[in-house]
């Protein structure tokens, strides 16, 4: 009778253990699924949903830890399935993030190093806010909100890929704009759309968008490098016409546009808004 009690609870024990174990196993299937070829074109990873902490505390901990914005982010993200509201990074350590990147993640390093690049190119060549910071007038204040996808009707209903830093004093070609990193430029002129606008190409292959500009800082011939925080123009309300040098269609502001290279798509917008948000603490002062 022991005998068999004893054996009955030995298999109630390890029927337990290997609950346990099929239910870890479970869970680390089903996050390993956010991991595929196609992830950097998914929608959680397009909307580069961080934090007003992660905002704040990102450089704090890249530098503490010695690794890229880009690096952390990547895991970051997959560890909170590309949400980070209510993330603190003081709660968040270099043995968790060395012991998720290698233990999990690692189990696919194709996909994790394409997500990796698309992360490293948005947040790795990040210096300065666009808009300096007005030393000599406290009323030239820019503000931004999220607008991602918000519906759009000139040319045809659509989703808004950008975010309008609007202008505190609506005056077009007051506020200086500046470039957010180091680049090249790849695109300049007008557009039917965007007004004039300037695209360049950052270091690690993302796509900075400027648009609405009132005009050019100077003649930029296409291949021109650009460094982080040089002047390339200044804010307006140009653009909704194919007549060239059109204005008043809208208040002043500035389009911020990124795009990145995927698998499957040259172009793949991603919400600029905590990218700004981030950038917020980067600003230039200028005497304007």
């Amino acid at each position: 009778m022991k005998r068999s009690l004893l054996l009955y609870l030995l298999g109630i024990f390890f029927l337990g253990i290997l609950t346990v174990m099929g239910t870890n196993s479970l869970r680390e299937y089903a996050a390993l699924s956010l991991l595929h070829d196609a992830v950097n074109e998914s929608e959680g990873f397009r909307n580069q949903w961080l934090s007003e902490e992660v905002s704040r505390e990102l450089d704090t901990f890249c530098g503490e830890q010695g690794v890229s914005r880009g690096d952390l982010l990547t895991v970051l993200m997959l560890d909170h399935r590309f949400d980070l509201t209510g993330v603190d990074l003081k709660d968040y350590g270099k043995e968790q993030y060395s012991d998720s990147l290698n233990r999990q993640w690692g189990r696919k390093p194709e996909a994790l190093q394409a997500l990796r690049e698309s992360y490293e190119a948005i947040w790795d060549d990040l210096v300065y806010f666009p808009v300096p910071e007005s030393t000599v007038n406290e009323e030239a204040t820019v503000a931004f909100d999220n607008s991602w996808m918000f519906e759009r009707t000139f040319g045809g209903k659509r989703g808004h890929e950008g975010t309008d830093v609007m202008a505190g004093i609506n005056q077009r070609g007051y506020y200086p704009v500046v470039s957010m990193t180091d680049g090249v430029i790849e695109n300049i002129g007008w557009l039917t759309k965007g007004g004039y606008r300037i695209g360049i190409r950052g270091p690690h292959g993302a796509y900075y968008y400027y648009a609405h500009l009132a005009e050019f800082a100077r003649d930029f011939p296409k291949g021109t490098q650009v460094r982080a925080g040089e002047l390339i123009g200044y804010m307006g309300d140009t653009g909704y016409s194919e007549i060239e040098g059109t204005t008043g269609n809208f208040d002043v502001h500035l389009h911020v546009g990124i795009y990145i290279r995927t698998k499957d798509s040259p172009e793949m917008s991603v919400n600029p808004y905590w990218i700004l948000k981030y950038l917020e603490s980067h600003k230039l002062s200028y005497a304007f």
